[in-house]
């Protein structure tokens, strides 16, 4: 073999290392999210990292702070495991107490979730009260005369 076939083997056994290592990577980190029970059992392993807590926000929990601009609460997934859960910015117009949330931030060394992000679970049903529906037929009519 040539100098050039060495090279060659070599690249390639390094780029197939870096792409497993990327796979690797990719496979122990691809969570969607975790649960209030998973992270209360473990909260060392999750403990100053950024995470994903999908759950929903306990009824009567909400405390907002529009001087602040500060939205407290806490979420739960079983009513037994609960997360104080802090997001220092506007609370979502869909935003409500017992609908599931999806929140990503760090939990801190006190069990806070500090947030940077909250996302809002809402329904796949669309509906339109029946009041509000538009008549096709009575726009076309408008428009024609």
């Amino acid at each position: 073999m040539t100098k050039g076939h060495y090279q060659l083997i070599i690249g390639g056994a390094i780029v197939a290392a870096i792409l497993a290592g990327i796979g690797y990577q990719g496979m122990e980190t691809t969570v969607f999210f975790h649960t209030p029970a998973e992270i209360l059992a473990a909260p060392e392993r999750f403990r100053n990292k950024t995470i994903r807590v999908g759950a929903r926000v306990v009824p009567d929990s909400t405390r907002w702070d529009a001087q602040r601009v500060l939205l407290t609460f806490q979420v739960t997934d079983d009513d037994a495991h609960f997360i104080p859960v802090v997001f220092p910015g506007v609370k979502p117009d869909m935003y409500r107490e017992g609908q599931g949330v999806v929140v990503e931030g760090r939990l801190d060394d006190g069990g806070v979730l500090q947030a940077s992000d909250l996302l809002v679970k809402h329904s796949a049903e669309y509906s339109i009260d029946q009041d509000k529906r538009f008549d096709k037929e009575a726009a076309y009519r408008s428009l024609i005369r």
